[in-house]
């Protein structure tokens, strides 16, 4: 008689392959989130080598720009990465971020600046013991005055966010609201006392 497996011995042999995947996928999908959140920090420095360049052409950082209710069709594109990178020859292409597709990775620089395309001055909210959380953050309209001279972030694991939501949670600076510490934080790199720093 020919050696055989039996239907229990089958079902025992699917059994133990269901378990051992039911342990690997889950450690497959934290390893997947792990490489996007290295992606996302490995742009952001691309992004801030750009943002280098460009203050050391002109001594200041591109100005940043938003859009408010007026613009409904163009909320999505808050504080998107200044297309003076482009210009100045800076960057090659308005990186996109990797957390949200659609469009680029944020940028905020306080001073001079735009919302809804027209002139004006826009303001980064900081810790006021940066970069400790205080929960107490003060607006700086100035780049010459401001601890953080400007910042560049991803929005994220937990993907886009509205400007609303952006601007009452005070992004990007307070700490509280930093991935990983945050699961529905956002991964920032910010220049503070003459160079970059980023999130864990």
């Amino acid at each position: 008689m020919s050696p055989a497996f039996t239907i229990i011995e089958l079902l025992v042999v699917i059994a133990v392959i269901m378990i051992l995947a039911g342990l690997l996928v889950p450690a497959l999908g934290g390893a997947r989130l792990a490489a996007r959140v290295a992606r996302a920090h490995s742009d952001l420095r691309q992004v801030t080598i750009a943002l280098e360049m460009y203050h050391n052409r002109f001594s200041i950082f591109p100005p940043a720009r938003t859009f408010c209710k007026a613009m409904t069709d163009r909320l999505p594109e808050y504080n998107h990465l200044p297309p003076e990178l482009l210009s100045a020859g800076s960057i090659d292409s308005l990186v996109k971020d990797i957390f949200n597709p659609r469009q680029t990775y944020k940028y905020i620089a306080p001073g001079f600046g735009y919302a809804n395309e027209a002139i004006t001055s826009l303001a980064i909210r900081v810790p006021k013991e940066f970069p400790s959380d205080t929960g107490q953050e003060l607006p700086y309209f100035n780049q010459r005055t401001s601890p953080v001279k400007c910042a560049v972030w991803s929005v994220g694991p937990s993907g886009a966010k509205s400007v609303f939501e952006s601007d009452s949670l005070r992004y990007p600076m307070p700490p509280r609201h930093w991935y990983p510490a945050n699961l529905n934080g956002i991964i920032v790199h910010y220049y503070w006392n003459g160079c970059w720093h980023s999130s864990p």
